[in-house]
Parts: C-alpha cells; sequence; structure tokens
C-alpha cells in the first residue's frame, strides 16, 4: 500500500532524539478512505521515536491516530469512531535476523529495514486495518433480535395444509 507512504531514515530519526509526526493530506486521506471504504476519514497521523540498539537494530515506538467514518452494520448511518493505536516494532537489517528475533520473541512485532530506511506510512496503514471497526454501529443499535412489524406479517400457507384437509375428509 502506498497510499500514505512515508520512508524515513532511521539513524537520522534516531539522531534527531525527539518524537515526530506524519499527518495525511486531503488528497492521501480520499485514497485511504478507496481503500478501506470509508465514508470519511477526518483525522489520521502517526507520531513516532525511533531508538538505536547495541546490535544494530532499531525500536520504533509510537501510536496511530484517526478519526473514521463508516457505516452502521445495522441502519448504515455514519458511525465516527476515534483511534488511537499504539504501536512498538523492532527493525532489523537482514532478513536472517527477522527469523532469528521472530524465534526468540515470537510476541512482537518485527521487520528487516532495506538501506537503512523503513516506510512508516505503510505500517500505519498495517494498524488502521486492524484497528477499524468490523461491525460498527450507533449507539442503541443491537443485532440481536429482527423487529417486524405485524401488519406487513404475510401467512404463508402449510405445504401440509392440503394433506390435514384430506385426513379430515376420511
Amino acid at each position: 500500500m502506498t497510499y500514505f507512504s512515508h520512508t524515513i531514515n532511521l539513524e537520522k530519526a534516531h539522531n534527531r532524539g525527539r518524537p515526530e509526526s506524519f499527518t495525511a493530506s486531503k488528497e492521501q486521506c480520499v485514497s485511504i478512505m478507496e481503500v478501506f471504504d470509508l465514508l470519511d476519514l477526518k483525522s489520521f497521523t502517526i507520531q513516532f521515536q525511533v531508538e538505536l540498539l547495541i546490535n544494530g537494530a532499531y525500536d520504533v515506538r509510537g501510536s496511530l491516530n484517526a478519526v473514521v467514518v463508516q457505516p452502521s452494520s445495522m441502519s448504515c448511518e455514519p458511525v465516527i469512531t476515534s483511534i488511537s493505536e499504539p504501536f512498538s516494532i523492532m527493525l532489523v537489517p537482514t532478513q536472517n535476523r527477522l527469523h532469528d528475533y521472530e524465534e526468540s520473541h515470537p510476541d512482537d512485532d518485527c521487520d528487516v529495514f532495506i538501506d537503512g530506511e523503513y516506510d512508516l506510512g505503510n505500517l500505519a496503514l498495517e494498524y488502521l486495518s486492524l484497528s477499524l471497526p468490523t461491525n460498527p454501529r450507533l449507539p442503541g443499535e443491537s443485532g440481536d433480535y429482527i423487529e417486524f412489524d405485524e401488519n406487513e406479517k404475510e401467512v404463508v400457507p402449510s405445504p401440509f395444509a392440503n394433506l390435514v384437509d384430506k385426513l379430515k375428509d376420511k
């Protein structure tokens, strides 16, 4: 996904030593809305800080913040959801080190960086896809029952009605 691509130089980001952020432009928001079938994307920002580790790996920590509008799964009315999802990812320089890290830390997120760079925008889109409500509903909407109007109820004759009538005649 390149709808919010923000490739950073890990060494430079580490040397700055302060939190940084990226915010989606209006055009990027429109692209993201289309990819995720959103009614609107009011805001989309990623904040992060990079730390160089002794072994040449980088620890990137931050958060994804977004305000999304999705159709309600019950009424199709707009549902506004604020998402604030923290993340932490270990970035290693080679595929072999990634494999070793995954074996020793199976619950941690990790990835490979290439030539000292990594696309944090694509990471943010992955976290957004995992954070979106799968069944958005407005307050008070419940899918536990379906309410029918008794006046609209159609009476369907039983397929055995003729059989019952024939048995009565005997």
